[in-house]
Order: C-alpha cells, then structure tokens, then sequence
C-alpha cells in the first residue's frame, strides 16, 4: 500500500508538471498522457520526487510508468526499500 507521504509528493509533483490543479486528484486509473505529462515532463517529475523523497528511481522503472498508480507504486516502493546508497561499496554487513 503506498503511504501518504508518497500520495502527497506526487500529487504536488504532478500539479508541477501538468501545470493544472486538478491534477493533485487525479484517480489512479487515469494516464499521466492524460494530465498533460509528456516524456519530458515525466522526467522533471520523477527529478522532483527523487529531491523531495531522497531516493533514486532507475531509468527502466521510470519507462515503465504509464498511470497515476504505476507512478505511485514505483515511488512508494522505493521509498520503503532500504537504501543500499547507505552501505558504503566495497563493505559488507
């Protein structure tokens, strides 16, 4: 289940990039195509909510993002995954 911090970040980030108000409620059925989201501007939202959220999202995850809810999903799983960022390379645990 994705939380609400992850529900409010992209929503804000999503008004960002559609440049419409509306777009904070969209439904998660509803195509980020259909927000006024092109390639471009999926790009700048997927930057917005990697600065906002301290993660990173792989450029094959953010391909895959066609709906509200795969942006949600992707986001809010890798909000909730460990981050390997913080074991330094080359060290074990």
């Amino acid at each position: 289940m994705v939380n609400v911090e992850v529900i409010a970040a992209t929503g804000e980030a999503l008004v960002q990039a559609a440049g419409q108000p509306q777009a904070a409620q969209a439904q998660p059925e509803v195509l980020l195509e259909d927000l006024g989201v092109d390639s471009l501007a999926l790009l700048e939202l997927v930057e917005t909510l990697q600065s906002r959220l301290a993660i990173v999202v792989p450029d094959e995850v953010t391909a895959r993002i066609r709906t509200v809810a795969d942006l949600q999903d992707a986001v809010g799983q890798l909000v909730a995954a460990p981050s390997s960022e913080t074991t330094p390379k080359g060290t074990r645990s």
